[in-house]
This record gives C-alpha cells, structure tokens and sequence, in this order.
C-alpha cells in the first residue's frame, strides 16, 4: 500500500492584513505604524508573502516600493478574505456569543475613563473575542474606520463626519470652562481678557466643536494657546497659565484645589460621544453589544 502525503499550505493572514493596510494607506512607515510592526519587520514579512504566492507585488524600483497591478488586485482579494474570516468565526460561535477579532478604538481621553471598565465587562461577556485596541484623535480614528482599518471607534461627534458611516450615541458630555481657582467669581468676560485661552487642537473632533462654539460667543479670548492633549490643557490651568473649555468629566479627572469650574456661562454646551462605525460593516452584533457596555458605564441622561 502507498501512501501519498500532500502538502497543505495555509497562508498567513497576518501578511494579508499588512498588504491589505499598505494598500489603504499607501505608505509602509504608516502600515508598520498601524500593525505594531517595525519597518524591517514588515518588509521581509511581504517578501515572504511574494516568496508564497510566486507572484511579484511591489515594485521596488521606487523608494519606498509601491504595489504593482497585481499587487493591487491581490489586496484588494486580501480585503474579502479577511472579512470572510471574520463573518465565518462569527457564525460558528455560540448563538449570540462574541467570537473573532475587533479592532476597535478610542479618543485618548475617553479611553482613560472608560477602557478598563469596558474590558472587564467584555471580557466576562465575551471571553472567547480578541480584541485589538488603539487611540487617536477622533478625525483620525474617523479615516481608519472609513478605510477598513478599524471596525468601530469611540469619537467625538462632528457635524461634518463623512456620510458613510454610521454614529451611534453613546453620552452627551456638558462642557464646561475651567479657571485658575485665582480667577473664581470674576466674569469670563474678565478672565477672556485677562489670560490665553487653552484651545484643544481646533482639527479634532472637540476642538472643532470649540470653535463653532467660540464664533459665537461673546466672551472672546484675546490671546489663544492651541494644545492637542487634555491633561496639558489642564496643567496650564492648574499653573495660572490660561484657562479652557472641555468636557465636565475630564475637567472633573484632572482637577485639583488649584481649578475653579464655571458651569453657568451664557450658552450651554454638550459634546456628543458617539460609536463610529461602516454602514455596510459585518460586525453589526458587535456593535449592538458594545455600545450597550459603553451606554451602560455613563450616568443616564438628565
């Protein structure tokens, strides 16, 4: 009796993630960037992928190399292979567990307040998913949800977000001006005279919405400082250096006795924390459950 063995190859969707990435954002520094990789890393790991398929995918004649036709298409397959695989581990777990991989991220200062409790729910919810994590600034995290690169995201939500993505309600966050506790009870009109205002980047998603908000407004600052990290904005206040416009929450995390919080100004106005994600995305269960984890670990609406 014979026996034959065949070879069975199995293709590393690792590296078709990495092409599909390097096809999306057109760049290998920022596909490296994206995956967690070194860029020596990635770039063996794609010349083991051509070494695989015996096929040619860049063309390294440019600097860095670009796809080629092929490589192009090939991707572009990479793409529905692995929203296959993904559709496929779904539908063979437990009716209504969460299984497979979710890429899901989140604006910084969110994140701080509200990553922990979410993994520890999930995880007792969903032991057997996996879930692989980044932070951005929300146009940012915006273009990676758009692009495929993220399934969902946790973002500010902007009156001009592109139209084919969908935004979810998480919370609505009053916003509220934080004040070197020197400068309580005096008027904004004084204190917008008097120190620079700490602008977060005008940009983002919050920022942008400070901007409108500032058009407006009759206490308009003399001088402006623009910083793109909360917890920066808030040392500024902190050191009697200017004073800011964010989030009541996160004004509430990084305060101490040296911030005096004003909640009464002229115009009431609230950031919207939304969950981002494709219309035509295929996690759409996972989208229910996580929004329902996010909504359950903020205090119900007034």
């Amino acid at each position: 009796m014979h026996i034959i063995f065949s070879k069975v190859e199995v293709m590393n969707t690792r590296a078709l993630e990495t092409l599909v990435r390097i096809n999306q954002v057109q760049s290998f520094s920022k596909a490296a960037e994206l995956q967690n990789m070194t860029l020596s890393a990635l770039s063996m790991q794609m010349k083991s992928l051509e070494t695989e398929l015996n096929a040619q995918l860049f063309d390294r004649s440019f600097r860095p190399p670009k796809l080629t036709p092929l490589g192009r298409k090939v991707a572009a397959k990479a793409l529905r292979v692995l929203e296959e695989q993904s559709e496929l581990i779904a539908l063979c777990g437990k009716d209504g567990e969460l299984t497979g991989r979710f890429r899901l991220g989140m604006i910084s200062s969110a994140s701080v307040r509200l990553l922990p409790h979410f993994m520890a729910q999930i995880s007792r919810i969903a032991p057997s998913a996996e879930f692989a994590l980044s932070t951005g600034l929300s146009e940012q995290l915006f273009e990676q949800v758009h692009l495929g690169l993220l399934d969902a995201a946790v973002v500010t939500r902007v009156p001009q977000a592109p139209p084919d993505l969908r935004f979810d309600t998480i919370h609505q966050e009053e916003m509220v001006y934080a004040v070197p506790k020197s400068y309580a009870g005096r008027p904004l009109e004084d204190v917008s005279r008097l120190l620079p205002f700490i602008h977060f980047r005008p940009s983002t998603g919050i920022g942008n919405l400070i901007a409108d908000y500032l058009k407006d407004n009759t206490e308009q600052p003399k001088q402006t400082t623009i910083l793109d990290n909360l917890e920066a904005s808030m040392e500024f206040v902190k050191s009697g250096l200017g004073y800011t416009l964010l989030p009541a929450p996160d004004v509430e995390r990084c305060s101490d006795e040296r911030v005096h919080i004003i909640t009464d100004h002229a115009k009431r106005m609230f950031r919207e924390l939304a969950l981002v994600s494709r219309q035509e995305g295929l996690n759409r269960h996972w989208n229910d459950e996580i929004l329902r984890i996010f909504r359950s670990l903020l205090p119900p609406p007034d």
